[in-house]
């Protein structure tokens, strides 16, 4: 009624049991509205039939799980809705990957958006409370049939090497020439608000969240670098097509990246016809 939106309390139409009992999936929509517009406690009574049912979500396709799952981590603020979710054992049952791996990354990750302006970004909330282990990441993708960007997203997230806050951006540049950009990205952004959580009573965080900081900025406006010379350049030199040829090119593609990119085309062309003497 009128009082219950005034205090921003969700109630439960109906028998609870009966409703979800109707469609599972409502169990994620308790959980997704309050989310986005409860306040307090969710509805007790409303709780305990999700707790209670909470099984009937494994007969739910893996497409409406995580398109409810989705909606309900683009929320303002989901992080409450979470914590009641792992209360009533319904994230775990969704979200297995999370068991003892913990959310309180969420509520830190969310300020961190708000102080910067960051868009809400379901898939960067989930990787704060999941594990970054590939094959975990893969087989959820797979259970919750992700798209093919979703699943590489989370795959190149997971495989990232975290990047330590006094890195370098003339370091930082050669592991994204490597690597994935949008993986670093991710892992900069989860560890720049779990630093800024930390400094709140920790100076060196804040060392550490400037670090981080730095970085991103600088990973958000990188661009690749086109290596300058390719296998024909090789061949006019004299080079055979075959593996010599491949590895010529690859060491001296890891000397540029290794130069900093300083290397010109004569500077390689020169060096590859040494390689090729050899």
């Amino acid at each position: 009624g009128v009082a219950d939106i005034e205090v921003r309390r969700l109630r439960c139409i109906g028998d609870p049991e009966a409703r979800i009992r109707e469609d599972y999936l409502r169990i994620l929509r308790f959980f997704r509205f309050f989310a986005w517009y409860g306040d307090g406690r969710p509805d007790a009574e409303g709780l305990k039939a999700c707790a209670r049912l909470k099984d009937g979500l494994g007969r739910l396709s893996a497409e409406r799980v995580w398109s409810e799952l989705k909606k309900l981590l683009s929320a303002p603020d989901p992080s409450r809705a979470l914590l009641w979710m792992r209360q009533a054992g319904v994230l775990t049952a969704v979200l297995p990957e999370s068991e003892k791996w913990g959310i309180d990354a969420i509520h830190g990750l969310v300020r961190t958006e708000k102080d910067l302006g960051w868009d809400a970004d379901p898939l960067l909330r989930l990787e704060a409370v999941v594990p970054p282990d590939a094959a975990r990441m893969k087989t959820l993708a797979e259970r919750l049939r992700f798209s093919t960007d979703e699943g590489e997203r989370l795959r190149h997230w997971a495989l990232t090497v975290p990047t330590e806050p006094k890195t370098t951006e003339t370091e930082l540049s050669k592991k994204l020439y490597f690597g994935d950009r949008e993986g670093f990205v991710d892992r900069l952004r989860l560890a720049l608000a779990a630093a800024r959580t930390r400094a709140i009573e920790d100076d060196q965080a804040m060392m550490e969240a400037g670090g981080f900081s730095r970085l991103l900025g600088f990973a958000l406006k990188w661009q690749k670098p086109s290596f300058p010379i390719k296998g024909a350049d090789l061949t006019e030199l004299g080079a055979a097509p075959g593996p010599k040829l491949g590895a010529t090119l690859k060491n001296l593609e890891r000397e540029w990246v290794d130069s900093a990119f300083a290397m010109d085309r004569g500077a390689l062309l020169k060096r590859a016809a040494q390689a090729l003497e050899a």
